[in-house]
């Protein structure tokens, strides 16, 4: 092996046990970084549909739900006591926005697509799966709160509804706020069209224990087609 002394003017030697030691670091630390911000949680889709001796499958925009192809589509399963509803996990990357739809295929292999346009959902490490029904559009809700939280606590919704998590602060939606926006908080998630819906927000604090607000649930009905936005205040 022939030495650094050999090949290198004197004066660029200590330029390049620099560099040297420099690619070494990087090299250790590089793989660390990737590794920290790979992260993926369990989406279950839930969905009502009636196949007559079909099966449902669901796929999106992303690799793991096929990337569009009927062939590479999850199938969703379902039992003699839950039919007409099916469900199925996937494993979606947290923070990506996945568009999405269901599709039957019959016993002979016939494909049949949803008709409405592509379902949405951000994937969160603890928000409750989506509820769909088959061909029927959902409405795209936003949840927006004005409210003050100690260091550590943050803010959720929940409701009467399973996509709202049914009063379970485990499976309730989070809320997100910033320093430019503080303190308003808000959160997105899909609800059926024309349904009453009964709401409630709580504060979850560091230790996992919540409190909730004060009066009684809050009441809302969602429009036939398109978004909801409500505006509260923490009381």
């Amino acid at each position: 092996m022939l030495s650094i002394r050999q090949r290198v003017p004197a004066a660029l030697r200590p330029l390049l046990v620099l560099a040297v030691l420099l690619a070494g670091l990087l090299a250790g630390t590089v793989p660390h970084a990737r590794a920290a911000t790979a992260q993926d949680t369990s989406v279950t889709f839930h969905v009502q549909a009636t196949t007559a001796g079909g099966t449902l499958l669901v796929t999106g925009n992303v690799p793991q739900l096929g990337s569009w192809d009927p062939a590479k589509a999850v199938p969703l399963g379902t039992t003699a006591s839950s039919y007409p509803n099916w469900s199925a996990g996937v494993q979606l990357p947290v923070g990506a926005t996945v568009q999405y739809k269901y599709l039957m295929r019959s016993r002979t292999g016939t494909v049949t697509w949803e008709s409405i346009p592509n379902r949405t959902l951000t994937v969160s490490p603890d928000a409750p799966g989506n509820h769909d029904s088959w061909n029927i559009s959902p409405v795209s809700a936003t949840f927006r709160a004005t409210a003050t939280t100690g260091w550590g606590q943050n803010l959720y919704v929940t409701g009467n509804l399973p996509d709202l998590g049914s009063w379970d602060p485990a499976k309730a939606v989070p809320l997100t706020t910033g320093s430019a926006t503080y303190p308003l908080w808000s959160g997105a998630h899909q609800l059926p069209p024309n349904t009453t819906v009964q709401y409630k927000y709580f504060k979850k604090n560091p230790d996992g224990t919540v409190t909730w607000e004060n009066g009684d649930n809050r009441t809302v009905v969602t429009p036939p087609t398109g978004t909801l936005t409500v505006d509260d205040t923490w009381r």
